[in-house]
């Protein structure tokens, strides 16, 4: 499941009241959220398996699974250049949403604000948004005033190529230095989560014409193949099983055809990560249904 900026909030409170400890009980009326959003961010993270009651009060105790996601999301947040690709992005779309709304933006000093301005539910900071303002601002992906060397840029625009790369779905370093269309063998190595049966490594070889990511490739053929692995332990009936092994075939197939298709690939993971929802709650399903969701974002990008 996705968790929200009020889930992520709350597990890393629980996290670190608990310095860590799985058998640490915490109690959450000391979290940092109002009584609503702590309510839903708690069922969402009991659902999910990161969290777990430890008393009938409003007691719990992270569970392994949420230690993992933490350490997870903790290192995700390290990591710099896929803070900045992300940055760079939402920063285009952000202004591609005011471009579709005819918006008339003030500053680019606004996106601090918005709800796009997050990467791993933490806030971007103003120096790396500066930044990122002068990058697209020098490769002629915005345009807009500025005045007196300032960081940021008075009503804000996309040019006319910064409106092709926010309709093109690529990152924008894939589309400001596109691959060449050729046919190349590509060999990729993917490490999966060492706490769960995903743990195996699976090595990756094709011959890709398509101008698709081959990291992002490997990505899908081995969730579909991670998949199928884990059916037995899902707790899924009979039905739901044969569904998920399947998709999970079509996929795996199509990732590792000699011409995949992007929109054939995104239906086919969407698809997969949906007939694997009954075991979302499950720590393995849960994990199993995040690799999925990762490599949506990877065919996405």
């Amino acid at each position: 499941m996705s968790l929200t900026d009020e889930d992520i909030a709350l597990l890393e409170h629980v996290h670190d009241v608990a310095g860590g400890d799985p058998n640490e009980r915490v109690d959450l009326q000391s979290a940092p959220l109002g009584s609503r959003p702590l309510q839903a961010a708690k069922r969402r993270l009991l659902g999910a398996g990161l969290i777990e009651l430890a008393s009938i009060s409003d007691d719990v105790k992270i569970t392994q699974f949420g230690l993992d996601a933490v350490t997870e999301l903790r290192i995700r947040r390290s990591n710099g250049p896929a803070r900045t690709a992300a940055l760079r992005l939402y920063l285009i779309r952000w202004l591609y949403d005011s471009y579709l709304n005819d918006g008339r933006l003030t500053s680019t000093s606004e996106f601090l604000t918005s709800d796009r301005c997050r990467f791993a539910g933490q806030a971007f900071s103003e120096r790396e948004v500066s930044r990122t303002v002068g990058y697209l601002d020098a490769a002629g992906l915005i345009d807009g005033v500025r005045i007196d060397q300032t960081d940021h840029l008075l009503r804000p625009c996309l040019t006319s190529k910064g409106v092709d790369c926010a309709e093109s779905e690529k990152s924008v370093s894939e589309f400001l230095n596109p691959t060449p269309p050729a046919s190349t063998t590509f060999n990729v190595r993917i490490n999966g989560s060492q706490n769960v049966a995903v743990g195996t490594q699976s090595n990756f070889s094709q011959t890709n014409g398509s101008n698709i990511d081959p990291a992002a490739l490997a990505q899908l053929a081995h969730f579909a193949n991670v998949a199928r692995e884990g059916l037995a332990s899902y707790g899924m009936d009979a039905d739901q099983q044969v569904e998920v092994s399947q998709i999970a075939d079509d996929l795996e197939a199509e990732a590792t055809s000699d011409t995949p298709d992007r929109g054939r690939l995104r239906r086919l993971n969407d698809r997969l990560v949906e007939a694997l929802s009954p075991a979302a709650g499950s720590a393995l399903g849960g994990i199993v249904v995040a690799l999925g969701q990762q490599a949506a974002v990877a065919i996405g990008s």
